[in-house]
């Protein structure tokens, strides 16, 4: 693809705008002065962008986007639809690196290790603090490491069991009882668990000593998923018992019936943080937009509905959780997570991920 026709590439949201780029492409225009009407196009006013494409967790999250983010959006961007694409981070963050020099998705929400892994990647941008003010709401002490993109919920990530069939678990080396064989659900794209058998060994936050930890007990794994739902329906069935979860997703396949519950251990549980990014390769409406609307994720309106009806903890100091809520192990505070959960070193595992999970696949796969 030539220098000017990337450029005419880059208008794909204003048909308008790519329309008078490839008309003077026709005629034979090009070079520095092309370049610099094509800035001139995209600086314009975000007034024209017809849709943005927002990526989305799956579950019961599109449906409280559409339900606390969509109305206020519409009414002072009537003129821009906002698109769901849906899946998760591990599904839909490699389909978006394979597109980069093609874009479609220009923010979404992304978890700890996926939001360093763009960030090494160079796939997001710093957001604008005049199109993003909820940042201000934010909790003491609460961002996103590397200064890329902002918290916008958080969750405590421990045990999800079935309780029809097993106790409740005291510690995560009960996850290596003798009793769960074949019956423990675990990720290889994700790494908590491995890291809290290092830290409750005394061997730090590191995903390869809990690797190695794990290593012994490889027999009580019975499942490998890339699904948050696919785990919660196996332990809800029976046909696996327990598996490291995310809270507020537990509580979420709680909601709709499933026979499961959720625990923190003894030893803690980690901070689960969903982080708003904006992505690169966009004219700047619709960058504009990405963020103003990535905004009101941090809303008090839509805070309170993370809380309430997604069971997530809230990021913004502006909003309580309700007290028939407090004594729910799947719902802190944004100070409670800051003092209680551990946050492992994101920006130096994010970057890492291919090794970390090819070490898992042929340590506890093979």
């Amino acid at each position: 693809m030539t220098p000017e026709s990337n450029i005419a590439h880059a208008f794909k949201p204003s048909t308008k705008r790519r329309a008078l780029i490839k008309g003077l492409l026709a005629i034979g225009a090009g070079g520095a002065s092309l370049l610099r009407f094509a800035e001139a196009l995209a600086d314009a006013s975000a007034a024209d962008v017809a849709s943005i494409t927002i990526l989305s967790q799956p579950g019961s999250i599109p449906d409280l986007l559409r339900q606390a983010t969509f109305p206020p959006f519409a009414k002072d961007y009537p003129k821009t639809e906002v698109k769901l694409e849906i899946a998760t981070n591990a599904v839909g963050y490699p389909r978006m690196l394979t597109q980069r020099n093609n874009p479609a998705i220009s923010g979404g929400m992304f978890n700890d290790v996926f939001t360093q892994r763009g960030r090494s990647d160079g796939m997001w941008i710093k957001m604008d603090p005049a199109l993003t003010p909820n940042q201000k709401k934010l909790a003491e002490g609460l961002s996103t490491p590397g200064g890329l993109g902002f918290p916008f919920q958080l969750q405590p990530f421990g045990i999800m069991y079935n309780p029809d069939r097993v106790e409740e678990p005291k510690s995560w080396n009960d996850l290596w009882s003798d009793k769960l064989v074949g019956k423990v659900v675990m990720w290889d794209a994700y790494y908590d668990a491995y890291i809290m058998a290092s830290y409750i060994a005394g061997k730090g936050m590191s995903v390869e000593e809990g690797v190695k930890l794990w290593a012994p007990h490889k027999a009580n794994i019975g499942a490998w998923v890339n699904s948050p739902v696919v785990s919660e329906d196996l332990v809800s069935r029976g046909e696996m018992l327990m598996a490291p979860h995310w809270g507020a997703n537990t509580m979420q396949a709680i909601a709709t019936g499933k026979k499961v519950a959720f625990t923190l251990p003894k030893e803690g549980g980690v901070q689960w943080t969903g982080h708003a990014e904006a992505c690169v390769g966009f004219p700047s409406g619709v960058t504009e937009l990405t963020q103003r609307y990535l905004d009101i994720w941090l809303s008090d309106e839509c805070q309170m509905t993370w809380i309430t009806k997604g069971f997530f903890s809230p990021a913004s100091s502006a909003v309580s959780v309700p007290e028939e809520l407090k004594s729910n192990p799947a719902i802190v505070s944004a100070e409670q997570a800051m003092k209680r959960l551990i946050r492992p070193d994101f920006v130096t595992i994010g970057p890492e991920m291919p090794r970390l999970t090819g070490m898992i696949q042929r340590t506890l796969k093979g």
